[in-house]
């Protein structure tokens, strides 16, 4: 009999999936501002890169239909790989670039959703938090691991082994996915599926609770764009590429990860849609910080680290609100999960090219004000919309549970 793995290793198969968003949102820039790629440029290709984690929603109906859980997973896991190795080299040609890395980030967001979609069925509900803290350690944390691996094989290996090298390192985590249970095999099938796709998405956004939740998802503020970009902004911080590498790949990755644990403790005693907005404003004040600091490395790691920090605790809360908004024996659980996410990562890629934009225009200081500021504006527009609809009743303790 296969061994089952505990919940909390559950979430690190997700693996895949941080890896790729490391490598889009760290090790992009890192790599095309080593060609002379503007920030500003760079933001417009990590938009567009990360664009199918807004709409790749509507492709995941097949999820739930005909194969496996597993098979799906490993399928996307295997084109991921495939598109982030030969991506590694066309570097110099921008837009083949943009092309293949936006291919694979829509195979890595289907793989995503496959293994999120599973998750309702094989945990239980005390077990969200934890599997939704390491889901992210897996996911933002191994993003940087990868991140910084990235870049260190690129210029010290030939160009051809660091992309198999790194497309196998892909697949590697994909091994736990042998030791998570299947949940029922679906009889819907796919022309069903899809016919009634639109309909279904309206019975699930029409809830109140994920009204509220897809409210706060698609607003900027808690979406942490500006990770996507100090890795490309070390010159503004007079700071040497090895020296951005290491903050921005393993000093993430690290604090991250921290953050990401620390969100279960807040996670279980506060209403996490509280918890995921307030560490917007938690990721504000780290970025209002960086204006004023001196333009020099130990500020801008200490900028960087809490921001980090916050977004850690921010995924957690996250995830672990998606699972229970979805919940178990639920056939249509993937494509729920999609939606979601998608609604989540929408505004990571509209406001990656509206940081990008005040950058070009107004420098660093016009990049971080416009960040924070929405993210803080924003979110005090939803804490009185929450506070309204009867902050700390028993109806809404009602709605946080969906």
């Amino acid at each position: 009999m296969r061994r089952r793995l505990p919940p909390w290793a559950m979430g690190l198969a997700i693996a895949p999936l941080g890896f790729y968003y490391g490598f889009i949102s760290t090790a992009t820039p890192i790599l095309l501002a080593a060609h002379g790629v503007s920030v500003g440029r760079i933001s417009e290709v990590s938009a567009i890169a990360f664009s199918p984690t807004f709409w790749a929603f509507l492709l995941c109906p097949v999820l739930d239909v005909r194969f496996s859980k597993r098979t799906y997973a490993l399928f996307f896991a295997g084109l991921s790989a495939l598109c982030l190795g030969v991506s590694t080299l066309l570097t110099s040609n921008l837009v083949a670039y943009t092309a293949v890395v936006t291919a694979g980030c829509a195979a890595a967001v289907m793989f995503g959703n496959t293994h999120q979609g599973w998750m309702p069925d094989v945990i239980q509900d005390e077990d969200y938090s934890h599997v939704g803290a390491t889901t992210n350690v897996a996911n933002l944390g191994a993003a940087g691991l990868f991140a910084t691996l990235t870049v260190v094989l690129i210029r010290t290996t030939p160009a051809p082994l660091a992309a198999g090298l790194l497309g196998m390192m892909v697949m590697v985590p994909t091994i736990l996915l042998f030791f998570i249970p299947l949940p029922a095999k679906l009889t819907r099938s796919a022309t069903e599926t899809f016919s009634t796709f639109f309909h279904d998405l309206y019975v699930v956004c029409k809830r109140p609770g994920c009204i509220l939740g897809l409210l706060c998802f698609v607003s900027p503020t808690a979406c942490f764009a500006l990770s996507n970009l100090f890795s490309g902004s070390g010159s503004d911080f007079h700071t040497p590429e090895y020296r951005v590498t290491a903050l921005t790949g393993m000093g993430v990755a690290v604090a991250c990860s921290l953050g990401c644990m620390a969100g279960i403790w807040f996670c279980s005693r506060y209403p996490r849609r509280m918890v995921y907005i307030l560490t917007g404003f938690g990721g504000a004040t780290a970025a209002l910080g960086l204006i004023c600091a001196p333009h020099i490395l130990p500020w801008f790691a200490a900028g960087v680290l809490t921001y980090t920090f916050c977004q850690g605790i921010n995924y957690t809360a996250f995830s672990s609100l998606c699972y229970e908004i979805v919940g178990p024996e639920n056939p249509l659980a993937s494509t729920q999960m999609a939606v979601l996410a998608a609604a989540a990562n929408l505004p990571i890629s509209y406001m990656t090219a509206v940081d990008g934009h005040f950058h070009t225009t107004h420098g660093l200081a016009g990049m971080l004000a416009v960040d924070a500021g929405m993210s803080m504006a924003v979110g005090t527009a939803l804490l009185l919309l929450i506070r309204r609809m009867g902050k700390g009743s028993k109806a809404q303790v009602a709605l946080v549970a969906g």
